[in-house]
């Protein structure tokens, strides 16, 4: 029987143990995560996942020094080696502002909380059924300064992942106000068709993810044109491949949307360079 710990401003607890006192992460939602994949008891990606996180830190004004980064990157080498982590898991970091306040905070320094979760497989895999896609009736997407960052007000996720367990499919794309497709509820999207790569432009509110950005490089040294740009619903219709990307499952196949059906070449192939 293993024992969890979790790390809580740079010391370690048990997973079981109560340990919080009221921060604003919960008062507030001030801060920002990262949910890393590891594979083989290693992290995938750190580095775009950190340099994420502390462009995250910068826009919310929130102080994170190269010094708390490297105690940062210790306290995830000790918590993985404490928890036993040897194959696939989700690692997960909340840096969130110290102290409390009001709305205007007493301290703009950063704490860090990290946790694991076992995962049942240790790599990437491809969902062997591909997904039902359909479109998110209930969560429409604003673009905003803070929309592309992952920070702990997440609730417009929270409610699409609730629409989308209380549906017909597998997976959901959210459009913004204007009706141009944004995102899935936790991922990002890429459509094929006559060997150019599409995915919606963050300027309609897309996070950034790290997944994403390994895809995109990925697709160019498989020879395809990437193109991120504006994408209507028609456009789904016209794609040959539709797959999502995070940096937890890696890469998801679309099976069919409405009645059009999809292939899963270039999706196979992603998923085994990663």
């Amino acid at each position: 029987m293993f024992s969890n710990y979790v790390c809580y401003d740079n010391k370690f607890y048990e997973e079981n143990k109560p340990i919080f006192r009221l921060n604003r992460a919960m008062k507030f939602g001030d801060g920002v995560f990262e949910s890393i994949r590891v594979v083989s008891g290693k992290t995938k990606y750190l580095d775009f996942h950190l340099e994420r996180m502390q462009q995250g830190l910068n826009a919310l004004e929130i102080d994170c020094s190269q010094g708390d980064i490297e105690i940062l990157k210790v306290c995830i080498e000790q918590l993985l080696i404490k928890n036993e982590i040897e194959r696939g898991a989700t690692l997960r970091i909340i840096a969130q502002r110290s102290g409390l306040g009001k709305y205007a905070p007493e301290s703009n320094q950063v704490f860090f909380y990290i946790e694991t979760e076992r995962l049942s497989t240790d790599n990437y895999t491809l969902n062997r059924e591909g997904h039902k896609l359909g479109i998110s009736q209930n969560v429409t997407i604003y673009p905003s300064q803070f929309s592309g960052l992952k920070t702990l007000n997440a609730i417009q996720y929270v409610m699409a992942a609730k629409e989308k367990e209380e549906s017909n499919f597998d997976e959901l794309i959210l459009l913004d106000a204007d009706g141009y497709l944004v995102e899935g509820t936790s991922s990002n999207l890429f459509l094929i068709r006559q060997n150019i790569a599409y995915t919606p432009h963050l300027k309609h509110g897309a996070i950034e993810g790290v997944m994403r950005r390994v895809v995109i490089n990925k697709l160019k040294q498989l020879g395809l044109e990437v193109k991120e740009t504006s994408l209507e619903t028609s456009d789904l219709e016209q794609a040959e491949e539709i797959f999502f990307t995070n940096s937890i499952k890696g890469i998801q196949w679309v099976s069919s949307y409405s009645k059009k059906r999809y292939f899963k070449k270039i999706a196979s192939t992603l998923v085994e360079q990663l």
